[in-house]
């Protein structure tokens, strides 16, 4: 009996407590609803003393949660809902107190909206510590969340790799980070540390034990044509034997096997020729090495008739008769030709050495190219075989790198085809000076050829000058940063345009002034009147600095001009001239009343304003007009040739009589050719003159 009774004591202290601690939670959440947080603080406490109350955690994870209280602490609010989930769920069954409604959803939702909260924070800090803060305490929140953290952090802390560019950084990133979104860009990352560390003295024997421990490293393309060209440059026959039987299958080979063929014959002779193929029985190129070598002596110039193209030799000698719509220059023994849709390629004897016809194609370079076929782009090696994947696009070889299309998102190869940059980008503009724009979510930012990446955060930005400075857009407003994107001038300016040595011109409000990238200052104030019309070469030239401004001559404006140096300096003052052109030839032309002549830097008169119209002197030549007569003349105003139809020059040394039978001149007035139909200019500083009789002439300039 007093068993019984001791049981039953025990149950009504039991139901005390039940009852007592259903009690309190309920005090609790209705503090809360009352916005007593210190209350309601307590109250959670207190039931969370002696053993994880899950309702409570919640109402702490809350309370933490709401900014309109003291206790404000995404910290303490991840903690505690946290535990309210683990504590609840398949524990506790979901019930109601007043407003909150506390089940697992609901506690989950808090969790989302407190990691949400706490990630906009860390981002705007944008530390390690606080992303994997954040990833620890926020485990339980969205996976498309946690891998945005993941994402950021790892960009983060690639980009500090990036900067420190050593292998073992390298490694430890890829050690701690190997399901990170960057590991394809660390391992590429990985392989051209190795291969610069381990060839960082250039030497052959440093590259022959690279290609040996690394032969499937990304760079080993690299390391041959480096290796290829200190035995080319040093015309080693040692080298190129060891290169050509050591290394069958690098692009160089074919290229190794005729140097080392050019190298060691000499005259032809049968002796020769024999004991050359007795030293290398296995030179694949025998016949066509021959034949190629001859070639190359064949000097070819691209020459046009009818809009169709062709090729003559020095002796003005028809080789590739005029039947493509367009032919580029030989590169590596090749050229790229175009006829009715098809392209190809074909040697110096017109030959299509591949027999293949392709959509588009681009020079050799490397012993490879890019060809465009059924849509798709693919490299291609002097054997014609394809040796690479498929792209989507590729452009031109540009700054020694290939931008490349892949999966609808832009990379880079290098000028070997091999990954430099994985594909991530919505466009990727051409490397210049070791930079290229990309674009994200409709933003500019930019990139170096080792993968730094610079956020996208410009409307526009221009390619990164010689000088490390490009010029960006931001909320319709121009200012430059340098490679390493820090502000140089804060975008305030109407437009900015870059003359020679660094110079750009700033303009605001139709005003234009100078500033200096190599000085980093300004060289003068923005107020002298813009014309837009005028080129930026008509305000410097790198040199000495034009202004211009607007001044009332009896009631009429005017613009006049000044000349002044770097530091300021005037030389040449508003008023003296109505028109200034920099040195040329070391005289400068002037304009006064209407009239054009000549000085020299001291201002001396040289030919006097005489002449309608006047070009600058170039080549110790200048084109003048004195009343109808259109004359060349030199730096002395001597007249050496006077013609009534107009003159133009067409090369350094000749120029072109607009005569109804068109004539040549050089530069001593003598009369070269006449009856010209048309005048054609070569790469190669050359003429070539057609003849209304069809003859063909080819003059070197």
């Amino acid at each position: 009996m007093k068993l019984k009774k001791h049981y039953f004591i025990l149950f009504l202290i039991f139901l005390l407590s039940f009852f007592a601690k259903a009690n309190s939670i309920n005090s609790a959440f209705k503090s809360l609803n009352e916005f007593d947080y210190f209350k309601a603080k307590q109250l959670f406490y207190k039931l969370n003393k002696k053993q994880i109350n899950p309702f409570a955690a919640y109402g702490l994870s809350i309370i933490y949660f709401r900014n309109d209280n003291p206790f404000f602490n995404l910290d303490s609010a991840s903690k505690y809902v946290n535990l309210s989930y683990c504590n609840f769920i398949n524990k506790e069954k979901a019930t109601n107190f007043l407003s909150f409604n506390v089940d697992s959803i609901s506690i989950l939702k808090m969790i989302d909206s407190i990691a949400n909260k706490a990630f906009w924070g860390i981002t705007k800090n944008n530390s390690l510590v606080l992303y994997n803060q954040f990833l620890k305490q926020n485990y339980l929140a969205t996976a498309q969340l946690l891998k945005r953290a993941v994402y950021l952090r790892d960009e983060l802390e690639f980009n500090i790799v990036l900067s420190n560019n050593s292998s073992q950084k390298t490694k430890n990133f890829i050690n701690s980070y190997p399901q990170s979104e960057f590991i394809v860009d660390a391992f590429l990352l990985l392989e051209r540390q190795i291969y610069n560390e381990t060839t960082k003295n250039e030497t052959p024997d440093e590259y022959i034990l690279f290609l040996k421990n690394h032969p499937k490293n990304t760079m080993r393309k690299a390391a041959y044509e480096k290796l290829f060209k200190i035995y080319k440059n040093n015309s080693s026959i040692a080298g190129l034997t060891f290169f050509v039987n050591t290394y069958p299958k690098a692009l160089q080979n074919i290229e190794a096997w005729q140097l080392l063929f050019s190298l060691s014959i000499k005259s032809f002779s049968n002796f020769e020729l024999e004991n050359f193929l007795a030293i290398h029985p296995n030179c694949p190129l025998k016949n066509s090495l021959l034949n190629e070598l001859e070639l190359n002596k064949l000097q070819l110039f691209i020459y046009q008739k009818n809009d169709y193209y062709g090729c003559i030799d020095s002796a003005s000698s028809i080789i590739i008769p005029n039947i493509y719509d367009a032919i580029a220059s030989f590169n590596e023994g090749l050229s790229v030709v175009t006829k009715n849709d098809s392209v190809f390629y074909v040697n110096k004897k017109n030959e299509n050495i591949f027999n293949q016809y392709y959509t588009d194609a681009y020079s050799f370079n490397n012993g490879i190219a890019a060809v465009k076929q059924n849509n798709n782009w693919l490299f291609i090696n002097r054997q014609g075989q394809f040796i690479s994947d498929i792209f989507e696009e590729v452009n031109e070889l540009n700054n020694n790198c290939y931008v490349f299309k892949k999966n609808n998102k832009y990379g880079a190869l290098d000028a070997f085809a091999q990954l430099l940059i994985e594909p991530k980008f919505e466009k990727l503009g051409d490397f210049k000076n070791e930079f290229a724009y990309y674009i994200e979510n409709g933003k500019y930012g930019f990139i170096s050829k080792n993968g730094y990446v610079h956020k996208a955060k410009y409307d526009w930005i221009s390619d990164m000058g010689e000088d490390n400075i490009a010029i960006i857009k931001l909320n319709n407003k121009y200012g430059l940063i340098n490679s390493k994107d820090s502000m140089i001038l804060i975008p305030q300016f109407d437009q900015i345009l870059k003359a020679k040595n660094s110079i750009y011109m700033l303009i605001k409000d139709n005003f234009y002034g100078f500033y200096s990238g190599i000085s980093n200052c300004y060289l003068s104030q923005i107020n002298y009147d813009y014309l837009k019309e005028k080129s930026i070469d008509f305000y410097t030239n790198g040199n000495i600095l034009k202004l211009l401004k607007t001044v009332k001559l009896s009631g009429v404006e005017a613009k006049q001009q000044a000349f002044t140096d770097f530091n300021g300096k005037i030389s040449i003052d508003f008023g003296i001239y109505d028109e200034i052109n920099f040195v040329s030839n070391n005289l400068l032309k002037v304009k006064r009343k209407n009239k054009y002549g000549f000085v020299d830097k001291k201002l001396n008169v040289i030919i006097p304003n005489k002449f309608q119209q006047a070009q600058d002197f170039k080549d110790s030549l200048a084109i003048v007009k004195l009343k109808d007569k259109i004359s060349l003349i030199t730096i002395l105003g001597k007249e050496i040739y006077t013609s009534d139809y107009e003159l133009e020059k067409v090369s350094s040394h000749y120029y072109l009589v607009n005569s109804p039978e068109k004539m040549l001149i050089n530069n001593k007035g003598e009369v070269i050719f006449t009856q010209i139909e048309s005048i054609q200019k070569t790469e190669k500083k050359g003429l070539i003159i057609t003849l209304i009789n069809s003859n063909i002439k080819l003059i070197y300039d």
